[in-house]
């Protein structure tokens, strides 16, 4: 769902006191500095930036910032809420300035669940999980059904190799609320690391439903039918997506193998020849086992 950097509450809070004892000029306008904002309750505060998409995965663009591209990113003009301006500086890794406009608004966001948890998202973002963690469960304290938090523990366990872990904190978030989608994209995705397609179509075929243009959507329920060895409905979704997407090995390497379970071999080894070289050592070693098994023509 989202991602923010992670100071410990302490640090937070000393960085805030720093920043008031540096700059009154005298004693009545040090005073008004110290004063406390009233803290803000949840119904103050928006649960979502509300915002569209033009990007080529508009699904959960209303639940994260992770599925804007960086030009929408720059375009939103709505800096004068705290929250949407620290996403959007932890989304463009300018951790320092999120973390100093976090400190800064501490007094009325403290007890706002979103305001931890995307603090939390920061320090993921920035490589600090266990710090990452500390604040996702700052957010449920706060609010113990809070949704975002539950999906986030899911993705930083998910990116340290904990599945198991991360498949726990994926279900219980999804439980928990049955109309976030982001909880259930992820969790979807987790059952396809562990070969599950059968428990993740129903998941991504609803989520596409709902979001016919989404191409991670098309891919994903795509990739669920090539699983399972259903290669005319696999590509069926495959050949729904835009030809200027299908360079991506996550996308087009499945692509070019299902045309080639299909017996389209042509067609298979044009759709290989413009796959974008992968950057990721398990992607180049898929490449090569499809490249084998095309060129073998099995």
């Amino acid at each position: 769902m989202i991602r923010l950097t992670l100071v410990p509450t302490l640090l937070i809070l000393a960085s805030c006191a720093s920043v008031k004892h540096d700059l009154p000029e005298d004693k009545a306008r040090a005073n008004a500095r110290f004063k406390k904002e009233k803290p803000l309750t949840t119904t103050e505060v928006p649960s979502f930036y509300e915002g569209t998409s033009r990007s080529s995965n508009p699904a959960l663009s209303d639940e994260t910032m992770d599925r804007h591209t960086d030009e929408e990113l720059s375009k939103v003009t709505n800096t004068t809420d705290p929250l949407i301006e620290v996403s959007i500086r932890c989304a463009k890794e300018d951790f320092k300035a999120a973390f100093a406009i976090a400190s800064k608004h501490f007094d009325r966001y403290q007890k706002i669940p979103s305001y931890w948890n995307l603090i939390g998202n920061c320090h993921l973002n920035q490589g600090s999980p266990r710090k990452a963690l500390l604040f996702y469960n700052k957010a449920i304290e706060v609010s113990p059904n809070y949704v975002p938090a539950m999906n986030n523990i899911g993705v930083l366990y998910s990116r340290q190799g904990e599945k198991q872990k991360a498949l726990i904190a994926f279900e219980k978030a999804n439980r928990q609320s049955k109309f976030s989608k982001t909880p259930r994209y992820n969790l979807a995705k987790l059952y396809l690391t562990y070969g599950l397609a059968e428990d993740a179509l129903p998941i991504f075929d609803g989520l596409h439903t709902a979001n016919p243009t989404d191409v991670d959507l098309i891919n994903s329920v795509a990739s669920c039918y090539f699983l399972k060895a259903d290669y005319q409905m696999a590509l069926t979704y495959y050949q729904k997506i835009p030809e200027a997407e299908l360079s991506k090995p996550e996308i087009g390497l499945n692509y070019a193998l299902t045309l080639s379970k299909l017996g389209k071999k042509e067609e298979a080894r044009t759709v290989l020849a413009g796959v974008d070289d992968p950057k990721t050592t398990a992607f180049k070693r898929y490449q090569a086992s499809v490249e084998t098994q095309i060129g073998d023509g099995e």
